[in-house]
């Protein structure tokens, strides 16, 4: 345990400095900007993925969550625009049915967010914006406590900046105490 919490530690530091203060604010135009947000990630980065497309139906922001189901990843993006965003997840070794999603975002003119372990991987090149998330790699297990908090980082920093009460965008059903 001491192992994964301290090299989860570290990435989570890393993170902290790789993404910085600007990209982030880009994300969120980015997400803001858009009609509908289709998600994307398989095999590891799918929990990513069905994070980031559950926290923003949340906060109420149009979504679509590519899983792939029978397949259908290319079917799932058949109607996706240039007024649209992809969010691809992917990381070494980059899954083929995200980089086919990336390419057929990009052909229909679609901006695409990656998150991504390598600024020139697969899903990468062809992004619009990349958001490098380095995860610890314990006794060759790789970790996604770095993703996972970008994603949660992502989106609450686009339920801040949108227009809707925050507390209502998140489900809050608590009162907050003036104190």
């Amino acid at each position: 345990l001491g192992e994964f919490v301290e090299g989860n530690i570290l990435a989570l530091q890393n993170l902290g400095k790789i993404v910085g203060r600007d990209d982030l604010a880009h994300a969120v135009r980015l997400i803001s900007q858009a009609d509908t947000v289709y998600v994307a990630g398989f095999r590891r980065s799918f929990p990513v993925a069905a994070y980031l497309a559950y926290s923003l139906l949340q906060v109420d922001k149009k979504t679509v969550f590519i899983d792939s189901l029978g397949g259908m990843s290319l079917q799932q993006v058949h109607a996706i625009g240039a007024n649209d965003l992809l969010i691809a997840v992917s990381y070494h070794p980059y899954a083929g049915e995200t980089v086919h999603v990336v390419d057929a975002a990009v052909e229909r003119g679609c901006k695409v967010l990656s998150i991504s372990d390598s600024l020139v991987s697969p899903v990468s090149k062809p992004a619009t914006l990349v958001l490098q998330v380095r995860e610890a790699e314990i006794r060759k297990f790789r970790s996604l406590s770095a993703s996972m908090c970008l994603a949660q980082a992502l989106v609450i920093s686009y339920a801040f900046a949108s227009s809707q009460p925050v507390a209502a965008r998140l489900g809050a059903g608590t009162k907050r105490s003036n104190k």
